[in-house]
C-alpha cells in the first residue's frame, strides 16, 4: 500500500506572525485603559454639550412685588442662595472657622478623653467635598454613567466601518489520494449607509499545496487563488431611511444625554441631602449643648434647694422636686449624648468615612435668607430650566419617533441588491492568480405582506403610548406649578415661624429672668422656675430645627427652579 509522504509544513508569512504576536500582546489592562480613555473623552465632550452653557441658558424668576414698602431683605430677592455660612454675596460654604453659637459645646464634649488626636474638623464644605469623593452611592452612580459611556461607544462603533479579517490554515491527507495544505486569508469591511442600506467589500487570498505519490515518485505543486467583491443592499420601503436604520445610534445618543442630566440631578439632590444631614447633626450638637446646660443648672438648683433647706428657707417638697428634675435632666443628657454619637457615626458612614475616624463637627449655623419671588415668574422659570422636564420633553419625542418606526414596519419588504466581483481560477503563478475577471449581479426582492398582525399591534400600542406620554407630560407640568407654589408658601411660613420663634425666645429669656428674681425673693417656688427654663430650652431647640428646615427648603426650591449649580466639590455656585 502506497502512502504519500508527510506534507512539508507551509511557512507562515511575516504579516501573519505579526498579527499573532499583536493578539498575544493585548492584555486586559490595555483593554481597560483604552476603554477608560475613550469613555472619558465621550463623557467630557457630551457633558460640555449638554450642560456646558446651562447657567447662561436658564431663566431667573423675578422678585416678588411687595404690596407695601417693607424693610430690605437680607439678600436681593431672586438670587441663588449662598451656601454654608458665607455672607449673602458669597459663593461657597465657609471654611469651618465660624464661632459656635448659643450654648453649643464642642463636638467632642461627649466623647471619651482618650479619643486619639488629631481629630478632623468637618464643616459643611469639608462634608460636601468628602461625600463627593468617598460616598459609596455617589461612586456607584458615577460608574453607572461610565457604563452608559461604554454603551454609546459600542453603538458608535457598530454604525461605523466594521472591519473583519481571518487567517486559516487547513491540512488534509487521505490514503491513496491527493494531500492538501491550505492557507487562506480574508479581509473585509462593511458600512451602514444613511439611506438604510449596507455596503460591504470583501477580499480573499490564499494558496494550496498539492502532493501525491505515483510510480514511487512524489509530485507536489502550489496554486494561488484570490477574489474581490463589492455588495450593496438597499431597502426601498420597509427599513429604508436614516431614521429607521440608525434608530439604535439615535436612541443611544439620547440615552447618554438623559444619563448625564440624571447624574447632574443626582448630584444636586445629593448635595442637599448632605447639607440636611450636616445641619441635622449640628442641630443635635447644639441641642446637646442645651441639654448639658440644663443638666448643669439642675445640679445647681438641687444643691441650692438642699442648702436652703439647711437654713429653714425651703421645705422637703421643693428639695424633692429639685432632685427629681436633676434625675430627669441627667437621663435626658444620657439620651442626647447617645443619640448624638450615633448620628455622628452615621454621618461618617454617609460621607464614606470609617466610623473609627476621629472627627469634630464644626458648630455652623445655616444662613437665613428670605425668599421673595413672583410665583408666575418662578413657575415659568422652572418649566424652562429644569433638567428633568427637558428629559421628559425629549422622551416624548422618542415616543413620537417610535410611532413613525412602527408605521414603517407595516410597509412591504422591498430590497435592491447590487454586486460586483473580481476573481481568477487557481493558478500556479502568483501574478496570474490576481483577480482580473469581473462578474456583476443585480436583484430586486419583494415580500408580499400577507401577515402583519404583530406589526399592526405594535403600531397601535405605540400610538396609545404616545397619547399616554402626552397626558403624563401635561400632568407633570401641572404638578411642577403646584410644587413651586407650595414651596414658596412653605418658605414664607417657615420665615414667619422663625421670626415668631425668635420673639418667643426673647420672651422666654425675660420670663426666666423675672422668675429667677421672684424665686430669689421667695414669691415663687422652684416649680415655676423649672417650667420657665424648660420653656426657654424648648424654644431654643425649635429655632435650631426651623433654621435648618428653612435652609434645606431654600436649596430645594433653587433645585426645582433649575438654578442650583454644583461644582466638583459639591459647592453651590
Amino acid at each position: 500500500m502506497n502512502r504519500s509522504r508527510p506534507i512539508a509544513p507551509v511557512p507562515v508569512p511575516l504579516p501573519v506572525r505579526l498579527l499573532l504576536a499583536l493578539a498575544a500582546g493585548c492584555s486586559t489592562e490595555s483593554y481597560a485603559a483604552d476603554a477608560d480613555r475613550e469613555v472619558e473623552d465621550i463623557l467630557g465632550q457630551s457633558h460640555t454639550e449638554v450642560l456646558g452653557d446651562r447657567e447662561q441658558r436658564v431663566i431667573r424668576p423675578e422678585p416678588e412685588k411687595p404690596p407695601a414698602p417693607a424693610p430690605a431683605p437680607t439678600e436681593p430677592s431672586g438670587n441663588v442662595p449662598p451656601s454654608g455660612n458665607a455672607p449673602p454675596s458669597g459663593n461657597a460654604p465657609p471654611s469651618g472657622n465660624a464661632p459656635p453659637s448659643g450654648n453649643a459645646p464642642p463636638a467632642n464634649a461627649s466623647a471619651p478623653p482618650a479619643q486619639p488626636p488629631p481629630a478632623q474638623t468637618i464643616d459643611l464644605a469639608a462634608a460636601l467635598a468628602t461625600a463627593f469623593r468617598d460616598n459609596r452611592d455617589y461612586i456607584s452612580r458615577k460608574e453607572s454613567l461610565y457604563r452608559q459611556g461604554l454603551s454609546i461607544s459600542l453603538a458608535r462603533f457598530n454604525y461605523g466601518p466594521l472591519w473583519r479579517s481571518t487567517v486559516s490554515s487547513v491540512w488534509n491527507e487521505v490514503e491513496d489520494a491527493i494531500g492538501t495544505a491550505n492557507l487562506l486569508g480574508s479581509l473585509g469591511v462593511s458600512q451602514i449607509l444613511p439611506t438604510g442600506g449596507t455596503v460591504s467589500v470583501d477580499s480573499t487570498f490564499g494558496n494550496t499545496w498539492f502532493e501525491r505519490a505515483a510510480n514511487s515518485r512524489t509530485f507536489s505543486s502550489l496554486q494561488y487563488n484570490s477574489s474581490l467583491s463589492l455588495n450593496v443592499t438597499q431597502p426601498l420601503l420597509r427599513g429604508g431611511g436614516y431614521e429607521v436604520s440608525h434608530e439604535g445610534l439615535t436612541q443611544a445618543e439620547r440615552d447618554l444625554v438623559y444619563a448625564i442630566r440624571d447624574f447632574e440631578l443626582f448630584r444636586e439632590n445629593f448635595s442637599i441631602t448632605i447639607a440636611r444631614s450636616f445641619f441635622d447633626l449640628v442641630g443635635q450638637q447644639q441641642t446637646l449643648g442645651n441639654v448639658e446646660s440644663n443638666a448643669r443648672q439642675a445640679v445647681f438648683d438641687r444643691r441650692k434647694a438642699e442648702a436652703l433647706l439647711q437654713v429653714d428657707r425651703n421645705n422637703d417638697q421643693e428639695v424633692y422636686r429639685a432632685r427629681r428634675r436633676e434625675i430627669d435632666a441627667q437621663n435626658q443628657l444620657l439620651d442626647a449624648r447617645t443619640a448624638y454619637q450615633r448620628a455622628r457615626d452615621q454621618f461618617k458612614v454617609q460621607l464614606g468615612m470609617a466610623t473609627s475616624t476621629p472627627v469634630e463637627i464644626a458648630s455652623q449655623d445655616p444662613p437665613f435668607v428670605t425668599v421673595r419671588l413672583d410665583r408666575t415668574s418662578a413657575v415659568e422659570a422652572a418649566k424652562h430650566n429644569r433638567l428633568d422636564l427637558l428629559t421628559e420633553r425629549e422622551r416624548l419625542e422618542d415616543t413620537e419617533r417610535s410611532v413613525r418606526l412602527a408605521e414603517n414596519a407595516i410597509l412591504p419588504q422591498l430590497d435592491m441588491n447590487l454586486g460586483l466581483g473580481f476573481g481568477h481560477p487557481p493558478d500556479t503563478s502568483l501574478v496570474d492568480a490576481l483577480p482580473d475577471r469581473w462578474n456583476a449581479s443585480a436583484a430586486v426582492t419583494m415580500e408580499i405582506p400577507l401577515q402583519r398582525k404583530a406589526e399592526r399591534n405594535s403600531l397601535r400600542s405605540s400610538q396609545l403610548a404616545l397619547d399616554q406620554a402626552r397626558r403624563d407630560y401635561t400632568q407633570r407640568l401641572d404638578q411642577v406649578q403646584l410644587d413651586i407654589e407650595d414651596q414658596l408658601r412653605s418658605l414664607r411660613r417657615l420665615e414667619q415661624q422663625i421670626d415668631l420663634q425668635r420673639e418667643q425666645i426673647t420672651q422666654e429669656q425675660r420670663a426666666v429672668t423675672v422668675t429667677e428674681i421672684r424665686y430669689q425673693a421667695g414669691d415663687l417656688d422652684n416649680r415655676d422656675l423649672l417650667e420657665a427654663r424648660q420653656a426657654l430650652f424648648n424654644a431654643q431647640n425649635a429655632l435650631i430645627t426651623l433654621s435648618a428646615q428653612h435652609f434645606v427648603a431654600r436649596l430645594t426650591l433653587m433645585r426645582d427652579l433649575g438654578l442650583l449649580f454644583v461644582d466638583d466639590q459639591g459647592v453651590w455656585r
